[in-house]
């Protein structure tokens, strides 16, 4: 029997379609021991109470409700690098054994009428990784519970059943600010939502203070996996059990969930979610799909042939035979080695970066990544070697993933010293990535609307690294002034949409407009102004002064284009002097990015998001 959970009626876009859900059970990372709640995950006061050397919480309410968890924790049994899976675990356990009737209820394979997936975990020779945290964690869960009560049990199926559950259902818990803090369980309204590669909806989190009134607009649905149809007399007990889940709150702690429609829907449609990174190819999903969830995707998108669009151009790849001397690209390659060949290569790039804060490394070896493309000595037909010249598709997905780390690095690079002029040039060269990542995404958006969350974020980076650009005063010249248009000022004479989304952000109110209206109108003068200003951004970057514009995605003209600039780096030495109206443009045009993210994340969202938060900040910022 599989579950799914259908629109009880039509369903516009960027509409609620169920109340605050809470958690069957929830967990803080580690990392955040220190500084929030470990019942409700909400920021700790100066003062808290503390059950423990690590565990802490912000009241009596919330230090009671977790009495259990605190009682039997300690590291002595968790040695895990995180916990929050075990004492995610361990509450629903406890919640399972003191509701004797829920457990009676509930057939091997589901528990609270979630889906454990035991039996496919627990396959040694599927997963070697997943089954030994699951064995060890079992065994410290059962460890932990035995030192502290008298239950006596002498094998751990259900702490693997538990486990095994929570890996299945649990999602990331996100703070205000968009931080992921700890994960949680929910009620089955929520877990039998499906995943989709192409999902219809999309959700967010609200602290359980929160007085949102949305009603209920789904209705769970059971399928019988042999005939496709689900019987009268399943979806009747499934209806009953729903109606005892739904009614009844199991903890009373934790961030409460909320799911909002991204895409319109009919009525009896099934509602989905995307429970993987959307801004990968098929390949990769489905790997990572199989991998934690055990099955694989045959939505839409999945199931499309030939490969949509978007999947064909996040994962296409030129190869060139370098002996060759020639700018035709050959077929007969390995794609799966040299995928991997370049991803680690991006990933050791990036993770040096972060791990021992070397940003100039990460510059250098992404930007020849860039501009001389990636060499990579592969066999060929028969005993001989053929040496490739391999270069990604400018949205490829680990493209956009270099694009972000290059954003962040000379981003990182600017701060150095805030007089020297060449930093003045590492912030433009840091906006003018996060330009392009904005418009590669965008350009994918159009073509898959699913992807507006990721939309919303690169837009709303976008505007930030361009306000910041033009907070560089070294970079205007002396004919410029150092002040900025105050916000309440903002106006654009192409569009009425900068003014509209700005008097309904000062007010706090959801922005009324058409969506294909809003989109096509700013994104219009977004697309205008960078054109006019793109070389100048662009133009100490070799790789991106290929293109006509960060909407240009295009394989470059020729396989020499980049080469052609091969070796340059950034010039210090000479800075473009331009004018307070060329200031004055670049500063709309960042407002434009900050606010057409903002307007895709309050589809997404709701008008009061973690990017709605960002923004405000930004603005603040900026005054």
């Amino acid at each position: 029997m599989e579950m799914e959970m259908r629109a009880m009626e039509d369903i516009e876009m960027a509409e609620d379609i169920t109340p605050p859900l809470p958690p069957l059970t929830a967990a803080l990372h580690d990392a955040f021991f220190l500084t929030h709640c470990s019942s409700c995950f909400s920021p700790l006061p100066n003062s808290s109470i503390s059950h423990s050397n690590l565990l802490r919480y912000c009241s009596p309410i919330c230090s009671r409700s977790d009495s259990l968890t605190a009682a039997v924790f300690s590291t002595d049994h968790f040695p895990f690098s995180d916990t929050s899976d075990l004492r995610a675990s361990l509450r629903l356990l406890h919640l399972l054994l003191s509701d004797s009737s829920a457990w009676r209820s509930a057939p091997p394979e589901r528990i609270f009428g979630l889906l454990t997936n035991r039996e496919k975990l627990m396959l040694a020779e599927d997963d070697s990784e997943v089954f030994v945290k699951i064995r060890k964690g079992a065994d410290a869960m059962a460890a932990s519970r035995r030192t502290n009560s008298a239950d006596i049990r002498y094998d751990n199926a259900l702490e693997e059943a538990i486990l095994c559950l929570v890996l299945t259902n649990a999602v990331e818990v996100q703070d205000s600010v968009g931080q992921t803090i700890g994960i949680a369980v929910y009620h089955p309204t929520f877990c039998w939502i499906n995943h989709s590669c192409s999902p219809n909806a999309c959700y967010r989190f609200e602290t359980p203070s929160d007085s949102i009134n949305t009603r209920l607009r789904i209705s769970p649905f059971c399928t019988d996996i042999g005939t496709g149809e689900g019987s009268c007399n399943q979806m009747s007990t499934v209806r009953r059990n729903f109606s005892h889940f739904i009614t009844k709150d199991f903890q009373g702690y934790g961030p409460r969930v909320m799911v909002r429609s991204i895409k319109s829907m009919r009525k009896g449609e099934a509602v989905t979610i995307a429970y993987c990174d959307l801004l990968q190819p098929k390949a990769v999903r489905q790997s990572e799909l199989l991998s934690r969830y055990k099955f694989v995707c045959s939505c839409q998108r999945c199931s499309a042939k030939p490969p949509t669009y978007v999947d064909h151009a996040l994962q296409e790849i030129s190869a060139f035979n370098v002996e060759l001397l020639d700018s035709t690209s050959i077929s007969n390659f390995d794609y799966d080695t040299a995928m991997r060949r370049i991803d680690d290569y991006v990933n050791n790039a990036i993770a040096e970066y972060l791990s021992i804060g070397s940003p100039e490394s990460c510059c250098e070896k992404l930007q020849n990544l860039l501009t001389l493309g990636f060499y990579d000595e592969q066999a060929e037909d028969g005993d001989g070697k053929q040496l490739l010249n391999l270069r990604l598709h400018p949205v490829h997905f680990l493209l956009l993933n270099t694009y972000t780390a290059l954003a962040s690095a000379y981003k990182v690079r600017s701060w150095n010293d805030d007089e020297n002029q060449c930093n003045a040039t590492m912030s433009k060269t840091s906006a003018a990535y996060s330009l392009f990542l904005a418009g590669a995404t965008h350009h994918l958006f159009l073509n898959e609307p699913s992807l507006i969350a990721s939309a919303a974020n690169c837009w709303v980076v976008a505007g930030e690294s361009l306000l910041i650009l033009v907070k560089h005063s070294s970079l205007w010249g002396s004919n410029t002034s150092k002040s900025s248009s105050p916000m309440g000022e903002i106006t654009c004479l192409n569009c009425s949409w900068v003014d509209k989304f700005n008097t309904n952000r000062i007010h706090g109110r959801s922005i009324e407009a058409d969506f294909r209206e809003f989109s096509i109108g700013i994104s219009n003068c977004i697309a205008d102004i960078s054109h006019k200003y793109w070389s100048f951004l662009a133009h100490e970057c070799s790789y991106l002064k290929a293109f006509t514009d960060p909407f240009d995605f295009s394989w470059p003209k020729t396989i020499t284009t980049c080469l052609n600039y091969h070796g340059r780096s950034c010039d210090c030495s000479k800075i473009q002097d331009v004018s307070e109206q060329d200031r004055q443009s670049i500063f709309e045009l960042g407002i434009h990015c900050l606010f057409y993210g903002g307007y895709l994340a309050s589809i997404c969202y709701g008008h009061d998001s973690h990017l709605a938060s960002q923004i405000e900040c930004i603005l603040h910022d900026m005054n």
